[in-house]
């Protein structure tokens, strides 16, 4: 069975697991807004060492690629790309939406955009039918999102990233999953 580590860098909290398919371990760290980069490594390093393995016997990484935190993010995903270009891992993509969607039927999954803006995606047994920004003050139904995974979100994750595994569902490189541009983007479009 596939050794993995699989992180989720997307929110406020740092998660961090590890599975083999028979053990699992995981770790959630609330870092606030910024401080995933300064954290992530040793954090890691100190889950390896909890599930008693070594970087080296990785053989799959996972990542959360969005949408979420720009910044997350990126850190999320420039930090285990480097792991699995290291380690010549497979590669595991999960959205935030699959983490909300799984073991679930039919829901609308949405995620806190900022600014009272949102990212939304239709969802049908865990699958993504469709997704899309909703911005604030338009119109759209808010009742009845759902914003929260059924389970523990780490627990999702080492569901989703073991099914993967299993269905040999990997990319080949992670791309960032965003729904819109950044800030920063969006100011120098004005410009």
């Amino acid at each position: 069975m596939s050794k993995a580590i699989a992180i989720d860098t997307t929110a406020t909290d740092l998660i961090i697991v590890y599975t083999d398919g028979n053990k699992s371990v995981s770790s959630v760290i609330d870092i606030g807004k910024s401080g995933h980069s300064s954290v992530l490594i040793p954090s890691i390093k100190e889950l390896l060492k909890k599930a008693e393995t070594d970087i080296s016997e990785i053989d799959t990484v996972g990542v959360v690629i969005g949408p979420g935190s720009f910044t997350g993010i990126r850190i999320g995903v420039s930090g285990l790309t480097a792991i699995a270009f290291a380690n010549t891992c497979k590669r595991v993509a999960v959205t935030s939406f699959e983490l909300i969607a799984l073991n679930r039927g039919k829901i609308t999954a949405a995620v806190d955009a900022g600014h009272g803006n949102l990212y939304v995606a239709f969802c049908e047994d865990g699958k993504i039918t469709g997704t899309r920004f909703v911005e604030n003050g338009e119109e759209f139904d808010r009742t009845n999102l759902v914003f929260e995974t059924k389970t523990d979100r780490a627990e999702s994750l080492i569901q989703i990233v073991n099914r993967k595994i299993s269905d040999q569902d990997y990319v080949s490189i992670f791309e960032p999953y965003y729904m819109r541009k950044s800030q920063a983007e969006r100011e120098k479009d004005e410009i």
